[in-house]
C-alpha cells in the first residue's frame, strides 16, 4: 500500500496551481487524474472487501465465544450444585460417622457386659419359673417346720432374683444384637454416603477439566478476535486515507475540467470576436466606398466589443 500512495505521488499539483496550465497540460493531468482516481478507487474497493470479510471473521468468532462463555457459566453453575450437594454429604457422614462411634461405644460396653453376664442369659426361664412355682405352692399348701420354710423362703429369693438377672441378661443381649444392627446399618450408609462423594467429586473433576478446556479455547478466541481487531483497525486508516487522496484529487480534477472548459469558451469567444472584427472592417470599408448598408449592418459597424459578444452570445 506504501508503494501505491507513492504512485499517488506522482500528481504534483495543488488546486490552485490548475489556473495556470495551458488547455494541452489541462487535457493531460485530467486524463491522469482519472486514471489514478479510478486505481485508488480500485484499491479502495479491495480494502473495503477485505475489511468486510474481516469483520464477517470476526463476527463468527465472537459468536462462538459466546457460546463458549455462556458453556463456561453452565459449568460454573453445575460445579456450584455438586460443590453444595458434596458438603451436604460430607456433613451428613461427618453426622453418621460421630453417632457410630458413639454406637461403637456402647457396643463395647454390651458386649463386655454380655460376656459377663453370657451364661446367665443361656439359663432357661421356663424351668425357673417353674421351680419358683413349685416352691411357693409348697409354701402356700403344705404344713411343715420352720427350719424348712425358711430354707423355702431363702430358695424363693434366690430364684427371683437369679430370674431377675436372666431377664436383664437377655435384655443386654438383645441391645447387643440391635446394637450390632444399628452399627452395621450405620456403616452401610457411610460406605453408600462415600460412594456417592466419590461420584460427585469424579464429576467435579470432569466439570473442571471441561471448564479448563472452556477457557482455553475462549482465550484463543479472544488472540484471535484481538488479532482481526487490530487488522480492522490498521485497514480502517488506509481506507481514510484513500477516501481523502480521492476527495482531493477529484477536487483538483474538477478545477481542471472548469478550467479547461474556460479555457475552450474563451478561444471560441476570442475566434467569434476576431470575426466580427472581420466582418466589422469589411463592412466600414463598404461604407467608405458608398455602397448601401442595411440597418443591422449599420449597427455592427457602430457596436462596442461588448455588444457584439453578447449579441454573438445570444
Amino acid at each position: 500500500m506504501s508503494e501505491d500512495r507513492a504512485a499517488g505521488a506522482t500528481i504534483q499539483i495543488k488546486p490552485e496551481d490548475v489556473d495556470k496550465l495551458s488547455e494541452e497540460q489541462l487535457d493531460r493531468l485530467i486524463r491522469d487524474l482519472e486514471s489514478r482516481i479510478l486505481s485508488l478507487k480500485s484499491q479502495r474497493r479491495e480494502l473495503i472487501e477485505e475489511i468486510k470479510g474481516l469483520r464477517s471473521q470476526r463476527r463468527k468468532l465472537i459468536e462462538e465465544k459466546r457460546k463458549l462463555v455462556e458453556r463456561l457459566n453452565e459449568l460454573k453453575s453445575r460445579k456450584n450444585e455438586l460443590m453444595e450437594q458434596l458438603n451436604r454429604l460430607k456433613e451428613e457422614r461427618e453426622k453418621l460417622r460421630k453417632e457410630l462411634e458413639a454406637k461403637r461405644q456402647q457396643l463395647e460396653v454390651a458386649r463386655k457386659l454380655a460376656q459377663k453376664e453370657g451364661d446367665i442369659a443361656k439359663i432357661s426361664l421356663r424351668r425357673l419359673q417353674k421351680r419358683l412355682e413349685e416352691l411357693e405352692w409348697r409354701q402356700m399348701t403344705t404344713v411343715m417346720p420352720q427350719h424348712e420354710e425358711q430354707r423355702i423362703i431363702e430358695e424363693i429369693a434366690r430364684l427371683e432374683e437369679l430370674i431377675e438377672r436372666v431377664r436383664k441378661a437377655r435384655q443386654q443381649m438383645l441391645s447387643l444384637m440391635e446394637l450390632e444392627v444399628e452399627v452395621k446399618a450405620l456403616r452401610l450408609k457411610i460406605k453408600d454416603l462415600n460412594e456417592k462423594i466419590a461420584g460427585i467429586r469424579e464429576e467435579i473433576g470432569r466439570v473442571k477439566s471441561e471448564m479448563g478446556e472452556v477457557v482455553e479455547k475462549i482465550a484463543n478466541y479472544n488472540s484471535q478476535i484481538n488479532a482481526l481487531t487490530e487488522k480492522i483497525n490498521e485497514i480502517s486508516p488506509m481506507i481514510d486515507d484513500l477516501t481523502a487522496q480521492i476527495d482531493e484529487l477529484r477536487e483538483i480534477h474538477r478545477r481542471a475540467k472548469k478550467r479547461r472548459q474556460d479555457l475552450k469558451l474563451a478561444k471560441q469567444l476570442n475566434m467569434r470576436l476576431d470575426e466580427l472584427m472581420r466582418k466589422k472592417e469589411e463592412l466600414r470599408k463598404k461604407y467608405e466606398r458608398g455602397e448601401p448598408l442595411s440597418l443591422e449592418e449599420l449597427k455592427l459597424i457602430y457596436s462596442d466589443i461588448d455588444d457584439l459578444l453578447g449579441g454573438g452570445s445570444k
